[in-house]
């Protein structure tokens, strides 16, 4: 008759290989919560605006003023550049603050305030960048 051959686990080596187990497993958990828990970017989105100068064009537009300082503003935006195709939203910048339904201060890459909103434009470039010129 052949001696059959037990194994057996210590029970100090399975409670160490237990203790890891239940170790790993409360890291995940709590690396699955903190990344659940950590917030989206809030500007994943690039608006996109077509920025018209014709004031009959300008009443269904986004009417907005920019403004030469950061406290003055309603949202700070940085604008990307120009968008690739024609932008669905129209913008129309006013000259003073009676018609503006908000207040923008343009930020650049170079400083160091977040935006609230990043943005892309078409249409009338030349007077986005003359009324962005005027505030510096």
């Amino acid at each position: 008759m052949k001696a059959s051959t037990k194994y057996c686990i210590s029970p100090k080596t399975f409670y160490r290989a237990f203790a890891s187990i239940i170790h790993l497993s409360w890291g995940i958990i709590l690396t699955t919560i903190l990344l659940m828990a950590l917030p989206a970017r809030a500007n994943a989105n690039t608006q996109k605006y077509n920025v018209v100068t014709d004031e009959f064009y300008g009443l269904n537009a986004e009417r907005i003023l920019l403004v030469p300082i950061a406290d003055a503003a309603d949202q700070t935006v940085l604008m990307t550049g120009k968008c690739t195709s024609r932008a669905p939203s129209d913008l129309y910048l006013e000259d003073g603050p009676e018609n503006a339904k908000e207040k923008w201060f343009v930020v650049t890459e170079k400083d160091h305030i977040e935006p609230d909103q990043t943005i892309c434009l078409t249409g009338n470039l030349p007077a986005w960048f003359e009324k962005t010129a005027s505030l510096h």
